[in-house]
């Protein structure tokens, strides 16, 4: 049976492996970070056609740059940019603007279509301002070393289907994973059935698996799933998160190795 070991020493015997992507597998942060800016200036330009006061513009501006979690040259890895799903950031953009005295259904409306016409802008950008995600260092060799000992590799992620197959077809990594399940599966992260479910789909039982992730709420949801194995990672990100709910904690992925009895 595969020994999962962490700096040499062994935290568990493990039949598979769940690894989050944008952070943990997959260098996110910059693309994330263009994607908030572009959101914001959509945000801007569609309350300027709407006649909307420019102090209002202002804290509009404001709050958006606070839930996003933009930085300088960096986003905070524990925003809702950085963790939840496009629907969810929809939601919260969408809450944002609602305090501008628009209903529900005017707020949610607007906020659509402006994360639509963001990515429909991105898409078409000649000079590639939407840059593939890369794999975070040492990722590839472990996943490699994973497959080699037979190991079940499975990605969880709040992307969509379509952005697990760039990030898949991007990378090379065709073959690696075993499952997949994305945003569009029912129920999506953080609730702790979409691990059980997932688990359901590999045979195996949580406890037969670990979970790598770089937010405290995958960790909290494998946990809550029984899962043993809960392994933070932190190299993902300029600024390192603030893990609570981890396990285990790793900064890079050469901490990790797997021995096999066999």
């Amino acid at each position: 049976m595969p020994e999962l070991l962490i700096r040499n020493s062994s935290v568990g015997i493990i039949k598979a492996i769940i690894f989050d992507k944008d952070g943990t597998l997959s260098n996110s942060e910059e693309c994330l970070l263009e994607l908030a800016k572009n959101r914001i200036d959509f945000s801007i330009k569609k309350f300027k056609k709407l006649k909307i006061k420019n102090i209002k513009i202002w804290l509009l501006k404001k709050l958006l740059v606070s839930v996003y979690g933009l930085k300088k040259n960096s986003l905070s890895p524990n925003s809702s940019l950085a963790i939840a799903s496009r629907e969810q950031n929809i939601i919260s953009t969408a809450t944002i603007i609602s305090l501008f005295g628009f209903d529900w259904f005017k707020s949610l409306s607007i906020s659509q279509k402006i994360f639509d016409e963001v990515d429909f802008f991105l898409s078409n950008q000649k000079n590639d301002i939407q840059k593939p995600r890369t794999l975070i260092s040492g990722a590839l060799d472990l996943l490699i070393s994973l497959k080699n000992q037979g190991v079940y590799i499975a990605l969880m992620t709040n992307d969509t289907q379509a952005g697990i197959e760039e990030f898949i077809c991007s990378n090379k990594l065709e073959g690696i994973f075993d499952y997949l399940w994305s945003a569009e599966n029912k129920p999506s992260k953080p609730n702790p059935e979409a691990v059980i479910e997932l688990c359901k789909k590999m045979n195996l039982k949580p406890s037969e698996c670990a979970l790598i992730s770089d937010a405290d709420t995958d960790l909290r949801m494998a946990k809550e799933a029984d899962i043993n194995t809960v392994v933070g990672f932190t190299g993902g990100w300029k600024t390192p998160p603030n893990l609570t709910e981890k396990k285990f904690l790793i900064e890079k992925f050469n901490e990790l190795k797997i021995h096999s009895n066999l």
